[in-house]
């Protein structure tokens, strides 16, 4: 048994360091497509066939380090090693709470790059950039509501028995409630401001869409928190 556990553990190590490796080339690509715009505006000679060579490159890293990092999820190796630590189902909830928690910190740029797309596009025409970077913080919001509804990973019927039990079904449905609230509110304050500028409460809806699935996704994690004794 010990054997088969250390087997297990050295298979462990290489699959996670495969996985970083994937994570980082992805990080990679995505780098590559915001300085892609910037070489694009720069004006310099030949920046804008250097900048769509630069962007294409940049998407497709991102696209083959999903393929790559595909073959290196969890397996039968990563239960066996966290069981032993004391529970893969704790560790995957845990892991998944803290994600949520996290992601409105990493896209507040994306959040403020859609604002400023959104109010260019209702006082003009809009550019394309505009209309390239006013759906980011939309397609970041409905994201992390899907995350925390449990909708991101539907074919995967271990991963739903990991996070499906009683305790984590409480947990989303006090988050979903939560995001419903601060969106009724929300709702109620971009009214008004659209009221006083109807191009101002354009400009707020990305962030309304932002700050309810944020509001969701904190709370989820809070709710975690606690019941760790966190």
């Amino acid at each position: 048994m010990s054997d088969e556990l250390e087997r297990a553990k050295a298979n462990e190590r290489y699959r996670v360091r495969r996985l970083w490796l994937a994570a980082g080339a992805g990080g990679l690509g995505l780098t590559a497509v915001p300085c892609a715009i910037l070489l694009w505006r720069s004006g310099w000679p030949l920046s804008e066939p250097l900048a769509v060579i630069l962007a294409t490159a940049g998407i497709g890293l991102v696209a083959a380090s999903f393929a790559w990092g595909g073959r290196y999820l969890p397996n039968g190796d990563t239960v066996r090693v966290e069981n032993a630590r004391g529970g893969y189902r704790d560790m995957v909830q845990k892991k998944r709470a803290l994600s949520l928690a996290l992601m409105p910190l990493t896209s507040a740029y994306l959040l403020y790059q859609s604002t400023l797309g959104a109010w260019h596009i209702a006082n003009g025409p809009g550019d394309t950039q505009d209309w390239s970077m006013v759906g980011l913080s939309p397609l970041v919001s409905v994201v992390l509501l899907m995350m925390v509804a449990g909708l991101d990973n539907p074919g995967d019927k271990k991963m739903k028995r990991l996070l499906e039990d009683e305790l984590t079904l409480s947990f989303r449905r006090d988050a979903l409630n939560v995001a419903l609230a601060v969106a009724m509110i929300g709702l109620l304050a971009v009214f008004g401001l659209g009221l006083w500028r109807a191009e101002a409460a354009v400009a707020a809806l990305p962030g309304l869409m932002f700050v309810t699935a944020s509001a969701a996704g904190l709370r989820y994690w809070q709710l975690d928190r606690r019941a760790s004794g966190g």
